[in-house]
C-alpha cells in the first residue's frame, strides 16, 4: 500500500502545468491589472447607527506597495465602497475573520445583518481554541452575512492543536529533547491528523482544497518554530546548545511530494498565513522551483526588483518593463507616470540621494544643511504613527524653521507612490526614498527596525538626539527647544 501511495505522489508530481493548475476550479484567475471592489451596506441600518465599515487587513504584497485600499462611505445609507488597485489576486480579510479571495476586476455585494453578526461574534468567542470549526458557526455566519459577486469566500480555518496555541511549558518539556528529524515527524503527525478533520466538514471543492493548503501552510510554520520549543523550556541561557539545535532546522523534507500547495499558483494565497515566506522557502528549499508556484514566485520577483527601482528613481529601460508579465507592467507604468507628474503648489522637494555608498548617505545629506538644526524624520506612507507625527508637526513647523531647523523625510521603497507624492506635496523639507533592501545599511543611529524615528542634529552636524516612535507635539518640542542650550 505505501508503495502505491508513493507511486500515486509521484505520478501527481510529473502531471502537466494545465493539470496541476487546476485548484478551486480556476486553471489560473485572467491575468490582468484592474480593481477589485466591494460594495457593502447594513441590510438593518437605521440613522443614528454607528456606520463606520467593520475593521480588515489585506494582502500588503501588492506590486504598487501600501496596504491600504481607497475607501468611501455613506453614513446616511450605512454603506460603504472598498476598492483595491491589484494586479494579481489578494485575500482581504474582515477583523471578524471573515475573508474574500478577490481577484483583480471582481466585484463584490456585501449585506451584513450587524444583529446577526454580534451572534455570530458572542458564539465564536466561546468556541474552544482547539476545536475544529463547527457547524453551528457557519450556520450563524450565513445569518449574518450574505455576499454576491465574491470569487471565493475562504471558509473558516481550522484551528489546530498543538504547539499553535502557544509554546507551553508542557509542550516543551515533551518535546525540547528532539532532533529536528523528530521534531518534523511530530509536525507531520499533526499535520495527517488535521487533514482527517476535512471529512467532517462540510465545505465546497473549493473550500476542502484551499484549507488543505492553510494546514500544509501551519506545518512549515511548525517545522521553522522548532527552535521556540527550545526557548519555551530554558536553553536560550545554554547558547551553544540552541545554536546545536537551530543549525539542524531545515526546509528539506522527505514529505514534500505529498504536499499540494506549490502545484497551483493560487497556493500563493496559503503562503500569506506564514510571517517568514515558509513558502516560498519550502519550494527553493526541495527544489520545486519549476513547480506552478514556484513559476509564479519568480515572475512577481522580478516585477518587484524593477518596480522598487522605478519608486527609487533609478533609470529603467523599455526593455526590462517589456519583459514582465503584461498586468506587471501596466502597474509600473503607472507608478511611472505618477512620479513623473508635474503638481503645483508642492511644498516639499524630491532629492536624489547623495553618491556613494548607503553608509555614507546620512551624513552628506546633514552636511548639506551647515549652520542650520536639522530633523530627520524616517516614516512610510502604511505607517500610521509616522503619518500622524508629520501632520501634527505641521502646527510648530514655520516656528521651528524660523529658528533655524530643516526639515528631512526619508522613507524607503515600500511606501505607496501615490501617497508618498501626496505627501511631498504637503509637507516642506527634502524627501529621499530610499532602496528597501538598502535601509538597513545606512546605519542609521539608534535605528531599532522601527518607525517613526527621528534624528535631531545641531547646527554643527552632531546628533543631539535620537528618539523612537511618535507621542505628541509638546514632547517632541521639549526636545527641540533644548539643542542650542
Amino acid at each position: 500500500m505505501k508503495k502505491i501511495l508513493l507511486m500515486m505522489c509521484a505520478i501527481v508530481l510529473t502531471m502537466s502545468a494545465q493539470a496541476q493548475d487546476n485548484v478551486f476550479g480556476k486553471t489560473e484567475w485572467e491575468r490582468k491589472s484592474a480593481p477589485a471592489v466591494i460594495l457593502g451596506r447594513y441590510v438593518n441600518y437605521h440613522i443614528g447607527d454607528n456606520a463606520n465599515l467593520p475593521g480588515f487587513n489585506g494582502n500588503q504584497e501588492s506590486l504598487k506597495g501600501g496596504s491600504f485600499p481607497s475607501i468611501t462611505k455613506d453614513s446616511i445609507n450605512g454603506t460603504f465602497t472598498i476598492t483595491w488597485d491589484i494586479c494579481y489576486p489578494l485575500i482581504h480579510t474582515f477583523s471578524n475573520g471573515m475573508s474574500i479571495l478577490l481577484f483583480p476586476g471582481d466585484t463584490v455585494r456585501l449585506d451584513i445583518n450587524r444583529t446577526a453578526l454580534e451572534t455570530f461574534d458572542n458564539y465564536k468567542r466561546k468556541a474552544h481554541r482547539d476545536s475544529v470549526t463547527t457547524q453551528k458557526l457557519r450556520e450563524l455566519w450565513s445569518k449574518a452575512v450574505h455576499m454576491e459577486g465574491v470569487s471565493f469566500e475562504l471558509p473558516q480555518l481550522i484551528k489546530m492543536k498543538g504547539i499553535k496555541l502557544g509554546y507551553n511549558r508542557e509542550y516543551a518539556t515533551a518535546h525540547y529533547k528532539d532532533t529536528f528529524e523528530e521534531w518534523r515527524e511530530v509536525c507531520w503527525n499533526e499535520f495527517k491528523d488535521v487533514v482527517k478533520q476535512l471529512d467532517t466538514l462540510d465545505l465546497t471543492a473549493q473550500g476542502r482544497e484551499y484549507q488543505r493548503m492553510v494546514i500544509e501552510q501551519d506545518y512549515l510554520k511548525k517545522l521553522r518554530d522548532y527552535r521556540f520549543t527550545k526557548k519555551v523550556h530554558g536553553l536560550t541561557k545554554d547558547k551553544d546548545s540552541l545554536e546545536m539545535f537551530e543549525r539542524q532546522m531545515t526546509f528539506k523534507d522527505p514529505h514534500a511530494p505529498e504536499l499540494t500547495f506549490y502545484r497551483s499558483a493560487l497556493g500563493y494565497f496559503a503562503c500569506l498565513n506564514n510571517q517568514f515566506d515558509e513558502g516560498r522557502k519550502y519550494i527553493l528549499a526541495n527544489g520545486l522551483e519549476s513547480s506552478p508556484l514556484g513559476r509564479w514566485f519568480k515572475e512577481l520577483d522580478e516585477a518587484k526588483a524593477v518596480m522598487t527601482r522605478v519608486k527609487a528613481r533609478e533609470p529603467i529601460t523599455e526593455e526590462e518593463i517589456n519583459a514582465l508579465s503584461p498586468e506587471f507592467q501596466v502597474q509600473i507604468r503607472e507608478v511611472q507616470a505618477e512620479l513623473n507628474k508635474e503638481k503645483v503648489d508642492v511644498k516639499g522637494k524630491w532629492r536624489q540621494l547623495p553618491e556613494g555608498e548607503p553608509q555614507e548617505w546620512l551624513p552628506k545629506i546633514i552636511a548639506e544643511h551647515k549652520g542650520r538644526n536639522v530633523f530627520v524624520d524616517f516614516w512610510a506612507t502604511w505607517c500610521g504613527p509616522c503619518c500622524k507625527g508629520m501632520r501634527e508637526m505641521e502646527s510648530v513647523k514655520d516656528s521651528l524653521t524660523a529658528l533655524g531647523f530643516d526639515f528631512v523625510y526619508i522613507t524607503d521603497t515600500s511606501s505607496n507612490s501615490y501617497e508618498w507624492t501626496e505627501y511631498i506635496a504637503k509637507h516642506a523639507g527634502d524627501h529621499y526614498i530610499v532602496h528597501k533592501d538598502k535601509m538597513k545599511d545606512m546605519q542609521i543611529p539608534d535605528y531599532k527596525n522601527a518607525i517613526p524615528h527621528y534624528l535631531i542634529y545641531n547646527r554643527d552636524g552632531k546628533l543631539f538626539k535620537a528618539i523612537c516612535g511618535w507621542d505628541s507635539v509638546e514632547v517632541m518640542m521639549k526636545e527641540l527647544e533644548n539643542i542650542d542650550k
